[in-house]
């Protein structure tokens, strides 16, 4: 029976982790969880970390948070009704429905704002994205942010209406509050970590090479990466080579077309619309950086230096992708990232410095001084990349190139052979019998027979027939203990029902 509860519980594992890298595309199931909305009225009750709802995420992450000596920090949810329900660290919560009930919230869950300090809201994703308009019930001047998944982000006004908000990914970077899906698929890009083997900036130069290298090449003094030069009219091909990295390609962008300067000759252009879809054909995230001046980067102007993007160098080195932004944008700067859908599993990413009082130098003036200096500077970035749920599918896989669900269940049902073993075996020797030493000459050949066959067994029959094997062999237990009564009577009839000789009559 143990053998048969085991079986169960492998079966059950192995699918879910046949599943397991698609599920980040059936996220909504735990979105449909956290939709429930919950009602109540004025009323202060104990809770533990389950059972909050839309409000659990928040009141996690406010429990965790370090006591601050002024101030106190509230997880906020407001329920379809638009009743607010708030949590404290200590897991208190309080329902406020009407304006007397919302004016004694401060004072029933943190009484230490009484005396100095500022109240601090964490907020629910359901919350800023479907209640934006009760938000104008909370204390003008509190804190608010945004609780997702396992971190926090200040919300900021970018307008004078209430629903006018933006997150602080960090101090130099906010984000578009237009769309929950679109919002997390920002945070997971700018989160993620940049592996810098696959991150490669592409000087556009007729004549140039036709093709890409796979994987980069590096200065042997400096080991930082190097530009590559390709011939503009075999982009798309090229890219082709680039399978899974990312491509960066910079010059001036109006519409859907790109205008660059090789280091000798005219301004070109490129078909913005073309790049997109070879770089999606490819697999490859593309970024189109928006520069001050069309020249290349690894070129020379024509004070015979270097032309570089300004930052690009340090950005390279960055270990996140919010980090490769900032670099890029220089120090001081401040940018908007926004998303919008793409094609099927990729997303458009968007990164324009945010407005200020302070009218940058452009046109002519800036241009020349990219002449001058050598260095271009990036306006703005574009970024056609894939989706959260591809690049997690792609960083599950073992070995690239193979869909991470072909390796789960090929590993799976291997694992299941092995368990078979006895069954799995059985049914090899009678699909290809044992090498017998005599029908070889040499030592050489009869182990290399063996070898093969062995390869063969657990490479090939193993995985092909590791489920069906191990349902067999379940089935035969199955048997054993359903038979085991009778062969327990036939053991009893043959050890004592043989008649003794002295009693025969």
């Amino acid at each position: 029976m143990r053998l048969i509860r085991f079986a169960a519980s492998a079966l059950v594992l192995a699918a879910a982790a046949t599943l397991l890298p698609d599920a980040s595309g059936a996220g909504w199931l735990s979105r449909l969880a956290r939709e429930a909305a919950e009602t109540g009225g004025g009323v202060t009750a104990k809770t533990g970390k389950l059972g909050l709802g839309a409000l659990d995420n928040a009141a996690a992450h406010v429990a965790g948070l370090p006591r601050l000596s002024q101030g106190a920090a509230l997880a906020a949810h407001v329920t379809p009704e638009g009743h607010w329900k708030f949590a404290s660290r200590e897991g208190t919560v309080f329902t406020a429905a009407t304006p007397d009930e919302m004016a004694r919230v401060a004072t029933t869950l943190a009484p230490e704002i009484a005396t100095g300090g500022k109240l601090s809201l964490y907020l629910s994703e359901e919350t800023v994205f479907s209640g934006r308009s009760f938000l104008k019930d909370l204390p003008k001047d509190a804190d608010l942010h945004i609780v997702s998944g396992k971190e926090a982000y200040r919300l900021r006004r970018t307008g004078s209406g209430a629903g006018d908000l933006a997150a602080e990914f960090r101090s130099n970077i906010i984000v578009g509050l237009d769309d929950r899906v679109l919002f997390e698929e920002t945070i997971y890009r700018l989160s993620r970590p940049l592996n810098r083997s696959n991150i490669r900036a592409l000087a556009l130069e007729p004549g140039g090479p036709r093709r890409l290298s796979s994987v980069p090449r590096y200065d042997p003094a400096t080991k930082a990466a190097l530009v590559d030069q390709v011939d503009p009219s075999s982009l798309s091909d090229a890219l082709a080579t680039l399978k899974g990295q990312t491509a960066l390609v910079s010059g001036r962008i109006e519409g859907n077309v790109l205008t660059f300067r090789p280091s000798s000759g005219p301004e070109q252009t490129l078909d913005i619309t073309q790049l997109v879809k070879a770089a999606e054909s490819a697999d490859v995230n593309l970024v189109l950086l928006q520069t001050s001046a069309t020249h290349q980067p690894g070129g020379r102007n024509w004070f015979w230096q270097k032309v570089e993007v300004a930052g690009l160098d340090d950005a390279l080195k960055r270990a996140t992708f919010a980090d490769f932004l900032s670099a890029l944008g220089g120090a001081g700067s401040e940018l908007a990232v926004k998303a919008a859908t793409g094609s099927q599993g990729r997303v458009v990413f968007s990164a324009v410095p945010v407005p200020t009082a302070t009218t940058p130098i452009t046109g002519t003036l800036g241009e020349w001084i990219g002449e001058v200096t050598g260095h271009v500077a990036v306006r703005a970035a574009e970024v056609y990349a894939r989706d959260e749920a591809r690049e997690r599918e792609l960083d599950a896989r073992l070995i690239p190139g193979i869909p991470s669900t072909a390796q789960f269940v090929y590993l799976g049902s291997l694992v299941f052979g092995v368990l078979a073993f006895q069954v799995s075996r059985s049914w090899w020797g009678r699909l290809w019998p044992a090498e017998q030493r005599a029908d070889y000459a040499g030592k050489f050949g009869y182990w290399a027979a063996r070898l093969t066959r062995l390869l063969a067994f657990v490479v090939l029959f193993l995985p092909l027939v590791g489920i069906p094997a191990f349902v067999w062999l379940c089935l035969l237990q199955l048997w054993a203990v359903l038979t085991a009564p009778v062969r327990g009577l036939r053991w009893l009839r043959a050890r004592f029902g043989k008649e003794r000789p002295g009693l025969r009559v």
